[in-house]
């Protein structure tokens, strides 16, 4: 790639395998063409947009994109985009299956936990 100058919304977004893995997955593309100065802003933007299962979806496939990214510069492995995509579509799926099967780790309301004076015949 031959930008200036990296930065994380650049990764994430608009590095061209990015851009290619994130029109795969069906992300609308004004959200890909626009252009943002901070890679919160378009997350921001994004999760408005999406539903909440998307979102995780689009979470998984960044991070796989990130993965990629890393493994090609440390490693010099290059992979096609539609196997970086397959494998966050079917890591994605495994999560699912996952949540189905096993109980979450943290509870779904947590419990209100309030300190409590002890009686007076309790020795410390």
């Amino acid at each position: 790639c031959d930008a200036e100058k990296e930065t994380l919304i650049h990764t994430l977004k608009d590095f061209p395998i990015a851009r290619a893995i994130l029109s795969t997955g069906g992300l609308d593309n004004s959200l890909i063409t626009k252009d943002y100065h901070c890679c919160m802003d378009w997350l921001e933007d994004v999760t408005r947009v999406l539903v909440k299962r998307v979102t995780v979806d689009l979470m998984t496939t960044l991070w796989n994109s990130w993965n990629n990214r890393n493994n090609f510069i440390f490693y010099r492995k290059k992979e096609e985009m539609h196997v970086v995509w397959e494998r966050a579509r079917t890591l994605s799926q495994d999560f699912r299956i996952f949540n189905l099967i096993n109980d979450p780790l943290l509870p779904a309301n947590p419990a209100v936990k309030r300190w409590e004076k002890p009686p007076r015949v309790t020795l410390k």
